[in-house]
């Protein structure tokens, strides 16, 4: 197949062109579920959940795991909105991150048809946390 070189040129910029606009891309996939036993509690208001970085001292009850999959570079604000928003759902008045870990994935291409090679990184950060209520 012979494709002249003005198509492959803007053919590489649209590629290009398409993968810049998705690199700023960051999206925020949640779940959520109670933990068998647990109690039972009306959803409660996210502005009302606290974030804890630890497991808190006093008495409380577990109700279950809040779960976050983050692709891109969210704003740290929309990451603790939704952390809330879940654990809401559950009727917890705080949640607890146990575990935040980020997970970097490298790309190397190369392809002598359309464009010069390179290499690029997508980026996954995982976050769990404990839904609990504080007595």
């Amino acid at each position: 197949m012979n494709v002249p070189m003005k198509s492959r040129i803007l053919l590489a910029m649209a590629l290009g062109a398409a993968a810049a606009l998705c690199g700023g891309c960051a999206s925020i996939s949640t779940q959520s579920n109670a933990f068998l036993g647990s109690p039972h509690y009306p959803p409660t208001t996210a502005a009302s959940v606290k974030i804890l970085m630890e497991e808190p001292k006093q008495p409380m009850e577990r109700l279950g795991q809040v779960f976050l999959s983050v692709e891109g570079q969210p704003k740290r604000e929309d990451l603790e909105r939704r952390l809330r928003e879940e654990a809401a759902r559950l009727g917890a008045n705080a949640v607890f991150v146990v575990s935040d870990k980020l997970h970097v994935f490298p790309y190397v291409y190369w392809d002598p048809w359309w464009g010069p090679s390179g290499n690029f990184e997508e980026t996954r950060r995982d976050i769990v946390g404990i839904a609990v209520r504080l007595k």
